[in-house]
């Protein structure tokens, strides 16, 4: 497949891993992962957890824009149910994002 020869140029040219983005499918990704001699990174595949996507042969599993798509659609909501009066979509606590947040400062001090 054009997907296996681009991956085999990567590879030549010292490349050492290779993203598919578009690959999902399980049994494209066991193809691929079997005949693509680097890691193989994909991004995350509904449906599909990380351990049966470790499973395909998969060694790392991306969210690209997902994050931040998430966090613009959950603002979009938030604003629109205050204009409208509506229920307000869940969020976590000020409190637990305060300890979260610092859980995280703490880890990256002594880590």
């Amino acid at each position: 497949s054009a997907t296996l020869e681009r991956a085999a140029h990567y590879v030549d040219a010292g490349a050492d891993g290779i993203f598919v983005p578009g690959a999902a499918e399980p049994a494209v990704l066991r193809e691929f992962t079997a005949a693509i001699e680097r890691p193989v990174n994909v991004l995350a595949i509904p449906g599909l957890s990380l351990a049966e996507l470790a499973g395909l042969g998969v060694r790392r599993v991306s969210t690209g824009s997902l994050p931040y798509r998430a966090a613009i659609h959950a603002a979009a909501q938030t604003a629109v149910a205050v204009r409208d009066a509506t229920e307000i979509p869940a969020a976590a606590a000020y409190p637990d994002m305060q300890a979260r947040l610092l859980r995280y400062a703490s880890q990256k001090l002594s880590g």
